[in-house]
């Protein structure tokens, strides 16, 4: 196995790693609130600290990757990541879930942009498509995290024991991938960043703005859909669980298809299909108060966001204007604020409404993201290319 092809597997591990950490947290959500005694207000906080971690650490790891590179963030990125788990585990108070919140986000933010740009990277190696792929290992850990996490709740497991499993799990994956990591070699300037040329393409302001309402959608899913099916739907907490699950599988799967499509179709399409699917499985799963039709909508949903990040990072990351680093570094930290902002948001909006409405938003984005692909269109096929 060549450089190249080691790194890849090495990338798809930490992947692997983001995935697993954050299913592991968004399955114990429920759990936290029951512990905890939280209501929607107190647990929106709760998912804030996150954000308000993230906000820091995302554009100070872009700039430290466009001077170092990905591969020393995304070593530190991994162990803060793991330590903050170890936090979670050992949380038995709100002060305490809010402190380990904020620095699971923080970390998760520098690990989200550098795994990213180190995909990216691997990609140019390889001369063919392989971010999707990136993004299902990505599913797949979450996948992994969320469904251990409900077969131990079902089994009377606790959340410091689960937090502690996956800890150790997370610190075997790491040790494995990030070693192979490569190293990007130093930036030259871009093809356009002469002397009177802008610092800032502002079309990537289409494509930060589509990936801020299809991470939006992801994030408010993915932390929230648990707990509707236990407060609105009235089902047992380890099904409630199954709610994520159901959403990443499907999630992996349109990922693990997604470096064909995008190879094949129009990214207009492929983003206009994915904001339809995504509004479709909304409403769905919020029409009807049934477990199934909130599952069947859950799967697809998952559908929906699959593909929506790896045409928009693939996009950024050919940028011709300002570069491929910078150009990736802003178009993701918007992209996961939208992921890491959208579920206190959604929590505001159901206290001062229902937890219903409030992901009614989400529908209305997936609406949103297939109206505006006309607009993002003219950036992606730079970077679907094979």
């Amino acid at each position: 196995m060549n450089e190249d092809a080691r790194a890849r597997v090495g990338t798809a591990l930490l992947f692997v790693v983001d995935g697993v950490g954050f299913g592991v947290w968004a399955a114990h959500i429920p759990a936290f609130r029951d512990e905890l005694h939280l209501t929607a207000t107190t647990l929106s906080y709760a998912l804030l600290a996150l954000v308000v971690g993230s906000i820091f650490t995302m554009p100070l790891a872009g700039a430290i990757i466009h001077r170092k590179g990905s591969r020393p963030v995304a070593w530190v990125a991994a162990a803060v990541y793991i330590l903050a788990l170890l936090g979670l585990a050992s949380v038995v108070t709100y002060p305490h879930l809010l402190i380990f919140a904020a620095l699971f986000g923080a970390s998760k933010g520098a690990l989200d942009v550098s795994i990213n740009a180190q995909g990216a990277f691997v990609e140019q190696r390889l001369g063919r498509p392989v971010v999707s792929s990136f993004q299902g290992f990505w599913s797949l850990g979450g996948l992994f995290g969320a469904g251990a996490s409900s077969f131990a709740l079902r089994h009377g497991f606790g959340t410091h024991q689960d937090f502690l499993l996956a800890a150790g799990l997370l610190i075997l994956c790491s040790l494995a991938g990030a070693p192979v990591l490569l190293k990007e070699p130093p930036h030259a300037p871009a093809p356009k960043a002469a002397k009177g040329a802008p610092r800032f393409d502002p079309r990537l302001l289409r494509l930060a703005v589509v990936a801020f309402l299809g991470l939006f959608g992801e994030g408010a899913m993915a932390d929230w859909d648990g707990v509707f099916l236990k407060t609105s739907v009235g089902v047992s907490l380890s099904k409630a669980a199954i709610g994520y699950a159901a959403f990443s599988i499907a999630m992996a799967s349109g990922r693990f298809a997604g470096d064909a499509l995008i190879a094949r179709f129009q990214p207009k399409a492929i983003l206009r299909l994915s904001g339809g699917l995504l509004a479709l499985g909304v409403v769905l799963a919020l029409a009807l108060n049934v477990w199934w039709a909130a599952i069947a909508g859950f799967i697809c949903a998952g559908l929906g966001v699959a593909n929506i990040v790896p045409v928009i990072w693939g996009a950024a990351g050919r940028d011709k204007v300002i570069g491929a680093g910078p150009a990736l570094a802003t178009v993701t930290t918007v992209g996961y604020f939208g992921f890491l902002a959208g579920p206190p948001l959604i929590g505001f909006l159901a206290t001062l409404t229902s937890l219903r409405l409030a992901l009614g938003v989400v529908a209305l984005f997936g609406i949103a993201i297939a109206f505006l692909a006309k607009f993002a269109e003219e950036r992606v096929p730079e970077a679907v290319g094979v």
